[in-house]
């Protein structure tokens, strides 16, 4: 059975809160939404960025974004557009309206960003078991954004994660049958990256220079973080991907490790939306 309750957490603020035996999810609504939290027995698998190490502001900020503020990390899960300019990294520093639809299941809505005239919504419902079914929303509000966009799910781990991405095994004769896409910053020779012909596994480790890969996989991505195993699985959908034909990417540094998941890229009339699922577990 789970338990839906209102509670405070630590600088993020009111949040909802589900629980669902020894597991728990935060959902912030003084800012965000973020899953701010997901873990068992009090210990959490998400970054918790309450010393505010990452933000970006400046020239962009201040020019179109007056007063609200600059983007900062914050930690856990969000919601974002890629393909990535500038006007992707809208601060998401305002409450959040939310509504609870039963004794699982709450949808958060954000206001609609002034830059790009997107609204993002998320959908969360957790099961008995704890686990849980994010659905994610980005709606073309104010039709401002003309070309493709895809829903980028962003999740923030805990320092000393270890994720492992199924690449294809299938034989596919005279085609191709993987990708793999390294970001510029990244060094392929990397220690924290362990390439092998049916999977990769990317560690986070203390070492400052950044890396990025990405991928197409169809199956989940698995992690372990913090004495936990936690899973991600999305809805497949055939379409055009971002980022040379990517609907998986990790990045990590000395601070996080994050599992970022992506929709087709979608083209949106004024009031239309995109829809992209994830499902987590946690053992």
């Amino acid at each position: 059975m789970v338990k839906i309750a209102q509670e405070e957490y630590k600088t993020y603020g009111n949040c909802i809160a589900f629980i669902a035996g020894d597991i728990k999810l935060l959902v912030t609504i003084d800012l965000g939404p973020r899953v701010i939290f997901y873990g068992k027995n009090g210990k959490n698998i998400m970054f918790e960025d309450l010393q505010d190490t990452t933000s970006k502001g400046g020239e962009f900020f201040d020019k179109n974004l007056n007063g609200l503020g600059i983007w900062h990390l914050y930690g856990g899960h969000r919601l974002w557009k890629s393909p990535e300019y500038m006007d992707t990294y809208y601060p998401d520093n305002q409450k959040v309206e939310y509504e609870i639809l039963n004794e699982h299941t709450v949808i958060f809505t954000s206001n609609v960003e002034k830059t790009t005239g997107l609204q993002k919504i998320i959908k969360a419902d957790m099961k008995d078991n704890g686990d849980v079914e994010l659905t994610q929303e980005i709606k073309n509000i104010e039709g401002k954004i003309k070309t493709p966009i895809s829903a980028w799910g962003l999740t923030v781990l805990d320092k000393g994660t270890k994720a492992t991405i199924p690449l294809s095994t299938e034989d596919t004769g005279f085609l191709p049958n993987r990708n793999v896409v390294f970001w510029s910053y990244t060094d392929i020779k990397d220690e924290r990256i362990n390439l092998q012909n049916d999977k990769i596994i990317i560690e986070q480790k203390n070492i400052v220079n950044p890396i990025k890969i990405g991928l197409y996989t169809t199956k989940k991505i698995e992690a372990e973080v913090n004495g936990m195993h936690f899973s991600v699985a999305m809805d497949e959908k055939e379409g055009v991907y971002p980022d040379y034909s990517c609907n998986v990417e990790c990045y990590t540094n000395n601070h996080i490790f994050e599992i970022e998941t992506l929709s087709p890229l979608t083209g949106l009339a004024p009031k239309e939306s995109l829809v992209h699922k994830e499902y987590w577990t946690l053992r």
